[in-house]
């Protein structure tokens, strides 16, 4: 017989199990152990001491099942010591019990196969299926381990009168990433309170004369995208704004050859650049006006819109649209085009969601590449061509700069002297904008991904009829394609010709889909997350966001969507009521919480200087987003599951 802790007692169960009643002193021990455990961390002392007085220890072999799939779980699980595995009730080949752990060396290991994540120290199984009634899966002994039980109706109890428990341990895991983006969404405004107004955009002052015609001020503003320009009289400066040209011009049909100098306001309200933006919003409210003059002493810096005001509160993105708008050079679209990084920031400490942050950085990334091309590509180029943004940027999934993809499509027969000196000078300029040069040479200055519309056909032939490794990449990468620039028409074109071609060739899909199950899920068996080799982090990307990506993707070929964004994918297949809508759910959270992590990862890269990559280190991460981290490999290894069954993975050699 085992030999209990201090003064205890050890019961056999009926079910078997070796259960320690503690004495006194031990019961300190667990009540430590539960005040160090998120959530139950943040319960009154009260009732902290309650649950812990009415824990008990069980004993488990390695192979021991302490649930199985369908049973009504008797108790909450936590961890002491050791390991227990959740496994697929379906497929599970449990071993047979001893008395050491099992060998777990080799990965072939029958029982290894349909394991679905670890539970180690400090974790705790099932509360799903204590919320719900019962277990859907199997959860196994890997090692000799130690558990804490807390009977089932005590925590049920808890869980419906502790809000702390409440909020932690909702019925599904979409919910609890909804409450993790509750808890995040809570930002203080100690920004905004000591922002000055030299921090937000000011416009550039243009002036006219008093003498100017309606007519010439008009265009003026139209010429310099602005609603509204300064007008000087003798001594005086006044404004003058299109509202104001309007209603002379439409409402009391003056002429259009009139100075514009009786239309201006000579009451200027104006501050100082190093005054705060706080009492700027507060004197544009009082005053009811929409913009002010901003002057220092006689020098006048600009106009302060309140449109810009309020988006500086936001974040800087209208900011930057309206620059990349008026970048009339490739220096001021450099300019403009540096600060995409504090966008992203700015909108992730406000609560902004991931996907949301993801379209509108690819909306602001597609505007810098189609003035970019405009500023560079003469007229026929441009009606001549279709510019292509690939991968992330073309599934508008891109947050932070990464490598540079992008192609042109040229119309047949069409060709010009000077295509190979601006596709050179278009990568070139990107890459001093800050995007940097791709890698595998995916980007327009390489001449395979710059021809006709008939070349791209002919590679996607070879593509999909003599699929290599290299061209499956190619070709998961050009299927995201989207349109930045120049005649769409060349692009479907193309497309036209890739459905018709997968139609013909359905062996394809299966082969296609097949790297989505290519990289191992960074669960381990005996640890929380398995590192990779030489530094404490984790590949996130190749083993969250890539299996999701390239899984939903094959199965949006395979059904000809439209689509290229994944969340958009994943909602359209749930439509089509291939798996479930409470799966697709989850899938999306799941992508969506991987997302987040790997651009917080990012963020605080860039703030150190260091380069871009996929990893991140989850000691970094508190207990709640490590929870989250692992129930999103969870559903990340139920996709691959769903993957591997739907295209038959098992059957092709």
């Amino acid at each position: 017989m085992r030999r209990p802790p201090r003064g205890g007692f050890l019961l056999a169960q009926p079910d078997g199990t070796a259960v320690t009643t503690l004495d006194p002193l031990d019961r300190l021990d667990q009540k430590t152990f539960l005040a160090h455990l998120h959530p139950f961390d943040q319960l009154p002392e009260p009732d902290l001491e309650r649950l812990a007085q009415a824990l008990t220890v069980s004993h488990h072999r390695a192979g021991e099942v302490l649930l199985k799939a369908g049973e009504t779980p008797a108790c909450l699980y936590l961890v002491i010591d050791g390991a227990i595995w959740e496994a697929d009730d379906t497929q599970a080949v449990l071993p047979r019990p001893s008395d050491g752990p099992l060998d777990v060396s080799k990965r072939n290991h029958p029982s290894l196969v349909c394991v679905i994540a670890p539970y180690t120290s400090g974790d705790v199984f099932d509360v799903q299926a204590l919320l719900e009634g019962t277990s859907q899966r199997n959860f196994v002994a890997g090692e000799p381990t130690r558990c804490y039980r807390l009977p089932r109706d005590l925590f049920l109890h808890a869980v419906q009168t502790q809000p702390a428990l409440a909020n932690a341990y909702p019925r599904k895991i979409s919910q609890r990433f909804e409450a993790l983006r509750g808890l995040e969404e809570a930002r203080d405004m100690a920004a905004f309170a000591v922002a000055k107004i030299r921090d937000a955009y000011i416009h550039p002052p243009i002036f006219v004369t008093a003498e100017t015609s309606i007519h010439e001020t008009a265009l003026a503003m139209k010429a310099n995208k602005t609603k509204s320009v300064l007008v000087r009289c003798d001594d005086e400066i006044g404004i003058v704004t299109a509202t104001d040209l309007r209603e002379a011009a439409i409402v009391q049909r003056q002429s259009v050859d009139a100075p514009v100098g009786t239309l201006a306001n000579y009451e200027l309200i104006d501050m100082a650049p190093d005054d705060f933006l706080f009492n700027a919003l507060l004197r544009m409210t009082r005053h009811e006006i929409n913009r002010l003059v901003i002057r220092e002493g006689s020098t006048i810096h600009g106009i302060l819109e309140q449109i810009d005001l309020l988006s500086y509160l936001s974040n800087h993105s209208h900011l930057i649209a309206l620059q990349i708008d008026r970048a009339v050079s490739k220096d001021e679209l450099k300019w403009a085009s540096h600060d995409l990084v504090n966008v992203v920031r700015d909108l992730h400490n406000q609560g902004t969601k991931i996907g949301y942050i993801m379209q509108l950085v690819s909306e602001l990334n597609k505007k810098v590449l189609r003035k970019l091309f405009e500023l560079l590509a003469p007229p026929e180029v441009w009606e001549n061509s279709c510019l292509l943004v690939l991968g992330s940027e073309g599934r508008e999934e891109q947050v932070l700069k990464t490598d540079q993809d992008n192609a042109l499509i040229l119309r047949d027969d069409f060709s010009h002297p000077e295509l190979e000196r601006l596709t050179g000078e278009f990568t070139e300029c990107l890459l001093e904008f800050g995007y940097p040069r791709c890698p595998g040479n995916i980007m327009v200055s390489n001449p395979y991904w710059t021809k006709s519309v008939a070349a791209f056909k002919d590679e996607l032939f070879e593509w999909i009829v003599h699929p290599t490794p290299d061209s499956f990449l190619q070709f998961a990468i050009f299927c995201d394609a989207k349109v930045v620039a120049g005649d769409e028409n060349l692009l479907r074109h193309v497309k036209d010709r890739m459905y018709r071609l997968l139609g013909d060739h359905r062996a394809f899909f299966g082969q296609f889909a097949r790297s989505t199950v290519a990289f191992e899920t960074p669960l381990g068996f005996f640890t929380n997350f398995v590192l990779e080799k030489n530094r404490a982090e984790l590949d996130i990307k190749k083993g969250g966001i890539f299996p999701i990506v390239h899984g939903v993707r094959s199965l949006a070929l395979e059904y000809r969507l439209p689509q290229t964004n994944t969340v958009d994918r994943i909602t359209a297949l749930s439509q089509r009521n291939l798996f479930q809508p409470s799966f697709g759910a989850e899938l999306i959270e799941a992508f969506n919480y991987l997302s987040t992590l790997r651009t917080e990862a990012g963020l605080e890269k860039a703030l150190q200087g260091l380069p871009q990559d996929n990893y991140l280190n989850p000691k970094e991460l508190n207990k709640l987003k490590r929870e989250l981290l692992r129930d999103s490999f969870k559903i990340v290894n139920e996709f691959k599951k769903f993957i591997t069954y739907h295209f038959k993975l098992g059957m092709i050699g």
